[in-house]
């Protein structure tokens, strides 16, 4: 009678090729220590890596893992909306849209009822996969919108804690939720890592030094997760942001542009990048870099990956 094989099995056959690459960098190297390159954390944003589609019966968790693999990244920040129930009509990045549609309204309270009731067993179990793969979860991404209510801070803060995550990138949280995020913050020892954005005009937006020094203020525990692209487009310079506040930071964004805001690959651009990876590892300062840009010439998004992630290493070990 055929063999009819358990999911377990499945994956770990499909996975077990992806992994040989790696293999040859020695019998005892795992990702997570092969992407850490003179002391110093590369890895990558799922965003860029995608798209992750699992076959019948599949978990989507093991379909990242082996893409992960695949792409040579050892250190994952974990996109929430991955996993979570979809939201019709929302604004950019799970903030709340400025006008609300009645599916909008709809979608957004059955999330609410999710994150307030889905077992966190499936949060452990993630966290068993990426460590089983010696894949380090480094970060997890959660923009706590505008329109959050308070057992759902807690809620989503009690998930990262089930990942077993000790920091996540804000994404589009605003200036204004952070007093609200103090309490959740202090209570699980989950650092809210402000990502900042261009728009810096706006007060209540993380984009300019100032709306920076307001956050930090809240709370010892809260850091900041400097995508320099955008915060280099708000007019702001990363690099001199970076050697000031280094002792406040958890992670890079690491994107590339010309002057004039343009796109350019990662070590193509004005952004010093190079410059910035040195800088880190010549101070042992504990910031992690993280790919969050694609690269031009590439017929497919691990492949960019693998090339923007060569770069940043040959940078650090030159």
């Amino acid at each position: 009678m055929p063999h009819t094989l358990s999911r377990r099995e499945f994956t770990r056959l499909a996975v077990a090729p992806l992994t040989l690459p790696l293999a040859r960098l020695g019998a005892q190297t795992a990702p997570r220590e092969a992407a850490t390159v003179r002391g110093v954390k590369l890895g990558a944003i799922t965003g860029v890596y995608g798209p992750f589609t699992p076959a019948a019966g599949q978990d989507l968790v093991d379909v990242v893992i082996a893409r992960t693999i695949e792409a040579g990244i050892g250190h994952v920040e974990l996109v929430n909306s991955l996993f979570e129930p979809r939201v019709v009509g929302g604004g950019v990045g799970g903030q709340a849209p400025a006008t609300t549609s009645p599916e909008y309204l709809q979608t957004r309270a059955a999330l609410r009822q999710w994150r307030l009731t889905e077992p966190l067993d499936r949060f452990r179990e993630i966290r068993r996969k990426f460590d089983a793969a010696s894949v380090d979860l480094f970060s997890f991404v959660m923009t706590i919108g505008d329109d959050f209510t308070d057992p759902e801070i807690d809620a989503v803060f009690k998930q990262m804690d089930a990942l077993g995550v000790t920091r996540f990138c804000t994404n589009q949280t605003r200036v204004g939720m952070g007093t609200r995020m103090v309490a959740a913050a202090e209570k699980y020892r989950i650092s809210p890592a402000f990502h900042t954005h261009n728009l810096v005009n706006d007060p209540n937006e993380i984009a300019s030094p100032a709306s920076l020094d307001r956050v930090l203020a809240m709370s010892k525990l809260f850091m900041v997760n400097l995508d320099i692209g955008h915060y280099a487009r708000g007019g702001n310079d990363p690099f001199e942001y970076i050697k000031a506040h280094h002792d406040r930071i958890t992670h890079l964004h690491i994107r590339d542009q010309k002057r004039d805001g343009t796109a350019a690959n990662i070590g193509e651009g004005d952004l010093r990048v190079a410059e910035i990876l040195r800088t880190i590892r010549d101070n042992g300062w504990p910031i992690a870099c993280i790919l969050e840009q694609g690269r031009i010439g590439f017929d497919s998004s691990i492949a960019a990956t693998k090339a923007n992630l060569d770069y940043m290493r040959r940078m650090l070990e030159s």
